[in-house]
């Protein structure tokens, strides 16, 4: 499995099949195209005149364990794109795109997984007792079957970081939610008191209080000052 062609923008990886056959003295891959894993491969061993010496189990070990390199260098590059997400979530920016990134890693993760799983059997094959008896061949790396193994818990991790993306995005959107109806809340505590006295003044009694225009802006005033009295205390408590 080949690394997305950019970090950062959840790209799915590109999955690339590599066939290896093995004999006394040689081993063969079969794939179709250039190969990531070979390339470095061969970048890391060109010029290393000791490469000889290995006989095909040990070559073919080698080079199962450089695409395991590869699938981890993967589980980096991943992470990294997790914790770009924790910081955005932190922030409460682009909460949609927070999902969408969420949603896009994990369906990456799960590809990861599947195409690791399966050489579980594989791996497992290379380091039976009986491959020891084949003199042709030789004994692969025993270390092979932990190396997949620590890999694929690698990508089990991603799972678990992942679900605590999640989760901050989620008590992120629940403390916006929670800011909303705060300021929500108050509004309506500065304009109860202004509501409930307009509904009295509002009444039909023949009182002379409604009799003078001039208490009109004493009802007005009233309204003001028990709003304002309402918000200094809401701040002076925090509330704003």
């Amino acid at each position: 499995m080949e690394p997305p062609d950019e970090v950062g923008n959840a790209l799915e990886p590109e999955t690339s099949t590599i066939d290896i056959v093995g004999g006394r003295n040689w081993v063969l891959t079969v794939h179709d195209g250039p190969t990531a894993a070979l390339t470095r491969f061969k970048e890391a061993t060109e010029g290393d005149t000791g490469l000889g010496a290995l006989d095909a189990a040990g070559l073919l070990a080698a080079i199962a364990d450089e695409m395991l390199t590869g699938y981890l260098d993967l589980v980096e590059a991943t992470e990294r794109e997790i914790d770009r997400l924790d910081e955005r979530a932190l922030r409460g920016r682009s909460g949609g795109d927070v999902l969408a990134g969420v949603v896009a890693l994990r369906r990456r993760i799960s590809r990861i997984r599947r195409a690791l799983a399966p050489q579980r059997a594989a791996f497992a094959a290379l380091t039976r007792p009986e491959m020891a008896l084949d003199d042709d061949f030789g004994a692969p790396w025993p270390g092979l079957t932990d190396r997949l193994d620590r890999t694929i818990d690698a990508v089990e991790n991603l799972r678990t970081l992942l679900i605590g993306t999640f989760d901050i995005h989620m008590g992120r959107a629940a403390k916006d939610a929670n800011d909303v109806m705060k300021v929500l809340t108050l509004v309506s505590a500065v304009f109860l008191p202004s509501v409930v006295l307009a509904g009295v003044m509002g009444m039909n009694f023949p009182l002379g209080f409604f009799k003078d225009p001039d208490n009109f802006w004493i009802v007005i005033t009233a309204m003001v000052g028990m709003a304002v009295v309402i918000a200094s205390i809401a701040a002076r408590r925090g509330w704003l």
